[in-house]
């Protein structure tokens, strides 16, 4: 029973002061701790506005019959894994999104 009391005294205390500290800490920040939330905030609205698939370029395009392209945008990573279905081209876009790191491979038979 005490440690009940204990348990619901310390959560109490620790949701009283919670708002003071988060208080006290922004009022502390430096002036510029505001500009690198809206600067973050401003690549975010970008990535949101701007997706990769609106980045494609011509050097690529669909796989032909016996291919495929493997590489998953945006972050790609592209291999043939299997024995037969060796490399034959890398490229940025594959047949669809394209990547902002790595390539995707052209895998043929």
């Amino acid at each position: 029973m005490k440690f009940l009391i204990v348990l619901i005294a310390l959560f109490a205390a620790v949701a009283i002061a919670s708002p003071t500290v988060a208080i006290a800490s922004s009022a502390n920040a430096p002036p510029s701790a505001d500009t690198a939330v809206a600067d973050e905030s401003a690549a975010v609205k970008y990535l949101l506005t701007h997706p990769s698939a609106s980045h494609k370029v011509a050097e690529d395009g669909p796989a032909p019959v016996g291919c495929y392209w493997d590489g998953t945008s945006p972050f790609c990573a592209g291999s043939c894994p299997f024995a037969d279905y060796p490399q034959r081209d890398v490229g940025l876009c594959g047949d669809g999104a394209c990547c902002w790191t790595g390539y995707k491979t052209l895998c043929c038979k």
